[in-house]
Order: structure tokens, then sequence, then C-alpha cells
């Protein structure tokens, strides 16, 4: 990050609160930091104090927000609010703030929900002991039993712990030797297999942790991510829900089982207590927790505050192609020149429109008189081939580009920098997003962590990555249209980190006309030959193509290309004829929308 003078600038940072972090923030950004605690705002600045802040940070929320935030306003400097706890969730000054540093994903989102701007919300998790949280240590030797699941208490409720001691029990029924031991006051079923500790220290838990086989999280809560990286930093996999909170920390498959939905924890345990997943699984997630070191933890919260900070931020290039949608131009033009972040270009390529296109890109050139917005004129050669005129243009070190139906939400672009500004190492930063039918209808769009690209075949449309991974990866195909992107983050997962932002901050307009239903069937066929090129030599290839068929008929119901549903439903049935999944999505895709939507109503589930 090149910051502005920074050999001679002199940075200070105001502490309101108690002194976490405050000798940390001391030594790596600021230069000077001082630290008070008082709930009246009047009272610090009638005292004419001469330090000149350039940030403030606030801890303990609950008392002192609101004097930080009255602080920085006078002061003209961004307030940072540190939340460690669901109390300080609830805050109104949450949507003031410069930023919001969450302690975990599951505060994170509750600052959401609560009114804070998802583009401000950052996840900065706590830093894991790892001299204490190691796999080498002394582990309890007294425990006989094989597997031995744990289950801390603390976070969970009383209900999740009994419903996890109930499949445990169940589970015994294959694995008679299964042992569930349960640190802290809890309610279980009881049986031969629980076992109950009321009380055990940090040197007793992380024993445990380290003769256990896996910890088990029956349900997200505010510490479950905490426990999930010191289970990993000992060696041990976990079992728990396939939930925002956990997904950034556990990888299903990889150093995890995770389930979808509470009723699915019976299936969820008695699959990771087969000798071979548990032991499959223990391996990984050693180097899995190397993310929550406390050297990685300091240095993304230091990324975080010096992105607040006077400094140059990168160049970024924004390529909009466009064909044939004059009418939708302003909007999108105007939108992403409103943005708020300070460096970018936008290079518009006419394809070869046929429309009033070319007139009114005139127009707007000349209203707008903006030197950021460059328009290129090219004739007719499909989405891959504008995208690489657009970035064969482009000047800046981060690129993304968007269509001319979509929309960035304010502050989008500026938290997509700032992952890449943060983390030298990641390539490329992406985003989840709202869907927007033609009736108006929206639901969200959730991308999932990177292993998930072969699952859902997208990264969605709301990224940004480096000018430098781009090249390496190479132009988007023209060979492949309707699959170039799939095609294109297959390619740049070989070449980079990826890293999934968990917040909303896009819509995708979704216009499905006739040709867009007629077509998707052959984006499915395509995206299928794409995994197959980059899989079909695994030895799971064959539950990777049932998985997409699934996907992509449930995907096509959705957007009432029933064709493209029957199409994939057929082929998910072809590939595991025995399998009740196949038959299901025929079903579904045979039932009229509205009657599946009064079906998962009447199940109190949410419309899909």
């Amino acid at each position: 990050m090149s910051e502005e003078s920074s050999s001679s600038a002199t940075y200070r940072l105001l502490v309101i609160g108690d002194g976490r972090g405050t000798t940390e923030c001391t030594t790596a950004v600021f230069n000077e930091v001082k630290r008070i605690e008082t709930e009246d705002a009047d009272e610090f600045l009638k005292s004419g104090t001469d330090f000149n802040s350039d940030c403030i940070r606030c801890n303990n929320p609950g008392t002192y927000a609101d004097a930080a935030l009255k602080i920085g306003a006078s002061l003209d400097v961004p307030v940072v609010i540190h939340v460690n706890d669901t109390r300080d969730v609830v805050l109104d000054g949450l949507s003031e703030a410069g930023c919001v540093v969450a302690a975990s994903e599951f505060l994170a989102q509750r600052c959401i929900e609560n009114g804070a701007d998802p583009a401000r919300v950052v996840t900065v998790h706590a830093a894991v002991d790892r001299d204490l949280f190691r796999p080498d240590g002394e582990s309890i030797n007294e425990e006989p039993g094989s597997p031995v699941l744990l289950l801390v208490s603390e976070g969970c409720s009383q209900g999740d712990i009994k419903s996890a001691s109930a499949a445990c029990l169940k589970a015994t029924q294959q694995h008679p030797n299964l042992i569930l031991v349960v640190v802290g006051n809890a309610t279980v079923v009881a049986g031969q297999h629980v076992r109950v500790l009321l009380h055990c220290t940090d040197e007793e838990l992380a024993s445990w942790l380290r003769r256990a086989d896996g910890l088990l999280i029956p349900s997200a809560h505010v510490l479950s991510a905490k426990r999930a990286s010191q289970a990993l930093a000992c060696g041990t996999p976990c079992i728990a829900p396939n939930h925002s909170a956990l997904q950034e920390v556990l990888t299903d498959g990889w150093d995890a089982v995770l389930f979808e939905e509470p009723s699915k924890l019976d299936d969820a345990v008695r699959r990771f207590a087969e000798p071979a997943t548990y032991r499959r699984l223990s391996a990984p997630a050693r180097s899995s927790s190397e993310r929550f070191d406390a050297t990685a933890i300091q240095r993304r919260l230091d990324g975080v505050y010096t992105t607040l900070l006077p400094h140059n931020w990168p160049l970024l290039s924004v390529v909009l192609p466009t064909y044939n949608r004059a009418h939708r131009l302003e909007t999108a033009i105007r939108g992403v020149l409103s943005q708020d972040y300070p460096n970018l270009e936008l290079i518009v390529v006419n394809d070869g429109s046929t429309d009033t296109t070319a007139e009114t890109l005139n127009k707007l050139e000349t209203e707008l008189d903006d030197d950021r917005l460059h328009v290129i004129t090219r004739e007719n050669g499909g989405l891959p081939t504008a995208l690489n005129t657009g970035f064969a243009a482009a000047k800046g070190e981060f690129w993304t580009w968007i269509s001319d139906d979509d929309t960035h939400h304010p502050g989008c672009l500026r938290a997509l920098a700032r992952e890449l500004e943060i983390d030298p190492d990641t390539g490329l930063v992406y985003a989840d997003m709202r869907i927007v039918s033609e009736d108006g209808r929206e639901r969200p769009f959730q991308c999932g962590p990177p292993e998930r690209l072969e699952q859902h075949s997208t990264l969605g449309l709301c990224f940004m990555y480096r000018a430098s991974v781009a090249r390496q990866v190479g132009e988007y195909d023209p060979d492949l249209f309707l699959a170039e992107d799939y095609d294109y983050w297959l390619r740049m997962r070989k070449q980079t980190t990826l890293r999934w932002l968990p917040r909303v901050l896009f819509t995708y307009a979704d216009a499905m006309d006739s040709l867009t239903r007629t077509r998707f069937r052959a984006v499915g066929d395509m995206r299928l030959r794409l995994l197959e090129r980059e899989f079909g030599q695994r030895a799971d290839w064959s539950q990777m193509k049932f998985d997409h068929f699934l996907h992509f008929a449930s995907l096509a119901k959705q957007n009432g290309a029933i064709g493209a549903s029957l199409h994939n439903a057929w082929g998910a049935i072809r590939s595991k004829p025995t399998s009740g999944g196949g038959w299901r999505a025929m079903m579904r895709a045979l039932t009229p929308r509205p009657v599946l939507r009064l079906t998962r109503r009447l199940r109190g589930m949410k419309d899909d």
C-alpha cells in the first residue's frame, strides 16, 4: 500500500475505552496513541486538547460509542467501532461509524442487520493462542472412546446441546464406541455415550481438543468461529452448520463436515464418525488455522486502519460492455461514477450496437465532462471479446467489470478494494448479491467460499481482481460465450488466492426474456464441460456431476426456464438412477411455482 509521504507522515490515534490494541497500533500504524475513558464528548472537546487525532478507535462501544462518534464528527476524522460482544450490535451509532470491526462473522452479520453499512463492516477474527492451542502438546489420555467428539457448551442453547447429544446417541448404533464430551453446564440426552465436564481451564480445553477426534458445533453463535479456529490449531476437524459465520473458518470436506440445517445434524455426525472421514480431515485442519495466528490477525487489523488514513488508492479500471441497451446506459454509467472510490476509470465498450447507444454515449460524455469516462467503439464480437478490448485499454492496478443493467451498492468498490489492499496475497475478492426478478421479487444470492466454485459454477457478479494476476491468467475465451466467466474463475483459482466477502454489495437485474431462458440449458451444458475438463479425473467426479445437474435444475426452475430444469433433472436421474435427488428435482421442475411457494411456506421455509 502506497501512503502519501509514508516516510515522513505522522499519524495519531485516539482510543476511547479500555486499552485493548493500543500497543500494537502504536508500533504498526500510528506514531502516537492517546487513550481516554470518557462518556462526555463535550467535556473532552472543551478541554482544548492539543492531540490532533487522525483516527478514533472505540473499544467498549456500549459505553463509549456516542462520545466517540461525537468527537469524531467534531474533529472530522473516521471512527472505528470494535464490536466484540452481541450487546454491542444494537447500538444506534453503528451506521455512523467510518468502519465497524467485528470479532467474528456472526457479529458482523448482526451489525449489518442492525443498521451498519455492509460496505463498512470488516471481520477481524480473534487471534488463536498458538502456543497453547497446538497439535503437539499434551492431550487427555483418560477417555478410551473412538471417536471422541467434544462440545463446548458456552454460547450454545440447551436445546442445541440436547439435539447434539441425541444425534450422537443415534450414531452409536453404527459406532458403539463413540463418546461425546460436553464442556460446561448442559442438558444432554443421558446415556453411556455422554460425559459432562462442568469446569475446564483453557489449558485443559486445549488438551481435550488434542485428544478429541472432532469438535461438534451444533449451531452458529458468537463464539463458534473462535472455537472452530482453536480446534483447527490443535489439528482437530469439526462438525458444524453451513453458516456464513463458520464458512470463513471451515471448509466442508477439507477440515470439517458441514450440515445445511438442524435436521441434518444426525447424518453429519454419522458421516463424520466413520474412521476414514475424521482421520482424513485431521491433517488439513492443522494448516487451516494459520490464518488465525496473532501476527496474521494483527496484519489484517493494521490494514483496516491504514485504509482509513490518507493514502494513494490504486487506480481501479471498471469495464462496462454494452450492446443495444441505450436506455440503460445513463443509469449504469452514473452509478459507477458515483461510487466513493477515489481513483477509478470507467471504460465503456460499445460492442457494435445498432440502436442509439453511440448517440447516448456522445451526449453523456458532453454532459458529464468527466475525464474518468472513456468510450471504445468496436464491431460486435460478443461479451468475451468486448471484455478483452476494455481490459487491453485499462491502466488500473485493480480490475472489475459490470453489466449495463446491474448496480453496485454504495461503497461496494471501496469495500472490495480494501480487501485487496489489506491482504497482498489475495488476487481476487468477491461479494454476495441481491437478485431482482422482472416482477420485482428479491432474493439474496450467497456465493460461499471459493471451495464451492465447482458446485455453484460462479463467483457471482460482484468482484475485483489484480491486473497483475489477470495478465497471468490471460484473456476471456471468445469460444466460451455464456461460460467465459466460469472458465476465467477456474483459471484464476490456479494462479492466486480467492477471498469471499460475505456482504450483499450488488444488485443483479434478472431480466429473463425468452432468449435468456433458451440459453439457460446451453449455459449449464457448457459449464458441465468445463467442470469435466478441470475435475473429470477426480475420484468424486460422478458426485460432482450429479450435484451440478441438481444445482442447475433448481437454478433454471427459479428463473422460469422449465425446459432447462427438466433437462438437468433428467441428467441427474441418468447420473444416479437410484438416488431420490434426481427424481425430486424432476417433480420440482414439473410443479407450478405458485404451488412450490405455498408448499415452502407451509413448511416454514423462505421463498426461493
